[in-house]
């Protein structure tokens, strides 16, 4: 039987969509990116990967790096928010980090507890197959609802029982990228959207550069409506000063040639102005 087969990002790989797209080729159905470490990291990649990612597979999942602080639950649960990532969004704990006490279940229980109380059910333990054969991670006793991500490279199989995603190798087609056996289909969007992202907005005034390929001016806002849109258009690289101002949950930015999105899909901030 042919398994999906899902990679984890972090930092070291690439945040482009060319990047995603390339791995889209080689058979690869979808990501795991690395949002947050400690009480104190959040990787500057994760947004673009994320969104990326989300484009090019349909569906995408984060995890955090614990250092087993009480804190890092609602640190990483923040994150989560703010990159939009909505409650059916798979959430990896990666438990592998040296500092880490002995014996990590209970520890691992309250920081899954935390997410699963604040509405995200759909959680993960990350961990070496050595670190559950030694006890470090009880298996018998991690909450029901924990999915078991194991890492175990150079074998033919994960080496312990009722493992949902085997990441099997940390080279993945000679790249420095972990790749993992999905084998109950937990990242599989068949296409459609399981795992919405909402839009990001900027919400402040500034000069802001277009991104994509090209963006419209509107007359008034919502920004919608051929009879509302205008025939300026800013291109790929085009600059602007705009003032943003919101619209119900949505920000625009209000121009002197009308309304352009605020979307951070579309425009960058290149300077904000107090």
């Amino acid at each position: 039987m042919a398994y999906s087969i899902i990679v984890d990002t972090s930092s070291f790989q690439s945040d482009s969509l060319t990047f995603f797209n390339r791995l889209k080729s080689y058979g690869v159905s979808g990501a795991i990116v690395k949002l947050t470490e400690g009480s104190y990291y959040t990787s500057p990649k994760a947004a673009n990967q994320i969104a990326n990612a989300y484009k090019v597979f349909g569906v995408v999942a984060a995890y955090h790096f614990w250092h087993g602080a009480s804190n890092e639950a609602a640190y990483f649960l923040d994150k989560v928010k703010k990159m939009g990532l909505d409650k059916t969004t798979w959430l990896a704990l990666d438990v592998e980090a040296p500092d880490l006490p002995q014996k990590c279940t209970a520890g691992i229980n309250k920081f899954l507890g935390y997410l699963y109380a604040n509405g995200y059910h759909n959680l993960m333990v990350y961990g070496s197959t050595s670190w559950f054969k030694e006890g470090r991670i009880k298996q018998a006793n991690l909450h029901k609802y924990a999915k078991l991500w194991v890492a175990a490279y150079g074998t033919s199989q994960p080496g312990i029982n009722h493992v949902d995603i085997w990441q099997y190798t940390d080279r993945f087609k000679g790249m420095s990228l972990d790749a993992s056996y999905d084998f109950k289909g937990i990242l599989k969007s068949n296409g459609k959207s399981d795992t919405p992202i909402k839009p990001s907005y900027y919400a402040s005034k500034g000069l802001f550069e277009v991104k994509a390929d090209m963006v419209h001016a509107y007359n008034k806002l919502p920004l919608k409506g051929n009879k509302n849109k205008r025939y300026v258009r800013f291109a790929k690289g085009s600059r602007f000063y705009g003032v943003a101002v919101k619209n119900g949950d949505i920000y625009s930015l209000k121009t002197q040639v009308g309304y352009v999105t605020a979307n951070k899909d579309y425009v960058d901030l290149i300077k904000e102005i107090k």
